[in-house]
């Protein structure tokens, strides 16, 4: 009895245990607090917008450029010589007139060697002269010449006739002939003494025009002794002093043309080829010049002259050159100064501008459409690095997104500040 009750106990403990357990726990899943969810409200986003305002405009581009001198000489002495003047206005900076003189170098050697020319022509041209009546004498002495020896032709012809019929004898017409003879010699001497002096004649005119040659250049190199201004400008790099020995070509000074400066600037690929697939092109555009010299600004007017000869690699750019107009503060300018331009660009119609903060994925702004965020696609059009002027699917009034955040995205709740 004891035996089954024992093994009994056995078989009913592990059930009444797992019993138990079973109970607990279906007391604990009744018993366990229900938590009710919390509602999400969603986040609204403050925000800053511009309106859209569709309208014709016209970008400025803004650049930094250096003036430059249109033209600039170095003054060369065109004669060796002791300088023997050099002008007060000679000095570095100076402003000079188009033909003041600059330095004179002695020309002692210079006139005397004009004289010894003009004596020269003087004698080439009495020479010739002397050739000359010397060939009009040959010419009446060869016209008496043929004269003569038409008179001896006929002489002969009337001397053979009368020996035939005896009247004469055989020495007469040989003595006629002889006399033929001897004026047919005479007559074409004259006649190769007159080509021989033609000749001569040549020979002395090209003497002469060779002396004339060398009178034209001893001149100049006389007046070359005074070296003048060619332009109105400025100099600089003076190089010569009163007293020195100079050479031909060596240099005096440089000289600035102080009424035709130039603004040399660089434009970017994208600025360049804004511009130069315009219908106005390039060349022949108005920009203003701005210089801030101490605290005082002067502004210029120019045009765009000509475009570099080639595309910068290092910056893909091109270089622009413009030619400043004539204006009384034109001479204040210095080749150097650093100096602000500005050009309008391409007009854009029914286009908009926006700070570049408020494109988004390149092509994209948001708009915001009943407190949300909606997607637009725009064309950028123009920059000037810190605005852009876009075109694309927008209208007029539309709020247009220039915050930026994190969460941006179509459809987030928005609020407008």
């Amino acid at each position: 009895m004891a035996k089954i009750f024992a093994t009994t106990f056995k078989i009913l403990l592990p059930l009444v245990i797992l019993g138990a357990g079973a109970g607990s726990f279906g007391y604990f899943v009744s018993s366990k607090a229900i938590e009710k969810p919390k509602e999400v409200n969603e986040r609204s986003w403050n925000v800053s917008v511009i309106e859209a305002r569709p309208r014709t405009l016209v970008p400025t581009v803004a650049v930094f450029g250096t003036i430059i001198s249109a033209r600039n000489v170095d003054l060369r002495s065109l004669v060796a010589g002791e300088v023997i003047h050099v002008a007060e206005t000679f000095r570095e900076g100076a402003h000079l007139k188009k033909g003041d003189l600059l330095v004179e170098v002695d020309p002692f050697a210079y006139r005397s060697n004009v004289a010894e020319k003009e004596a020269a022509v003087l004698e080439a041209r009495s020479r010739l002269a002397e050739l000359q009546a010397v060939v009009k004498s040959d010419r009446i002495l060869l016209v008496r010449d043929k004269e003569i020896l038409e008179l001896e032709k006929r002489n002969v012809a009337r001397s053979e006739k009368l020996r035939k019929k005896g009247n004469i004898s055989d020495k007469s017409l040989d003595t006629a002939k002889t006399n033929l003879s001897r004026q047919h010699q005479q007559h074409e001497q004259r006649v190769a003494q007159t080509a021989i002096q033609n000749a001569r004649i040549g020979q002395q005119r090209a003497t002469l025009q060779r002396q004339q040659i060398g009178l034209s250049i001893a001149k100049r190199d006389l007046e070359n002794t005074r070296l003048l201004a060619p332009f109105s400008g400025y100099l600089s790099n003076i190089s010569v002093e009163l007293g020195m020995r100079i050479d031909a070509k060596d240099q005096v000074a440089k000289i600035i043309d102080a009424t035709r400066m130039e603004v040399q600037f660089h434009l970017s690929n994208q600025q360049y080829g804004v511009l130069l697939d315009s219908s106005e092109g390039v060349v022949g555009r108005n920009v203003n010049v701005s210089w801030t010299a101490g605290r005082s600004l002067h502004s210029f007017e120019g045009e765009i002259a000509r475009i570099g000869s080639e595309i910068k690699s290092e910056t893909g750019g091109v270089e622009i050159y413009a030619v400043l107009k004539k204006s009384p503060q034109l001479q204040r300018l210095r080749p150097g100064a650093f100096v602000d331009v500005t050009l309008n660009s391409v007009s854009f119609e029914n286009a908009i501008k926006l700070p570049d903060h408020a494109i988004f994925e390149n092509d994209r702004v948001y708009i915001v459409e009943d407190g949300r965020l909606q997607p637009r696609k725009v064309n950028i059009l123009s920059s000037d690095g810190t605005d852009l002027i876009v075109g694309g699917d927008l209208n007029a009034g539309d709020k247009i997104l220039t915050s930026r955040f994190a969460e941006v995205g179509p459809g987030i709740k928005v609020e407008i500040r």
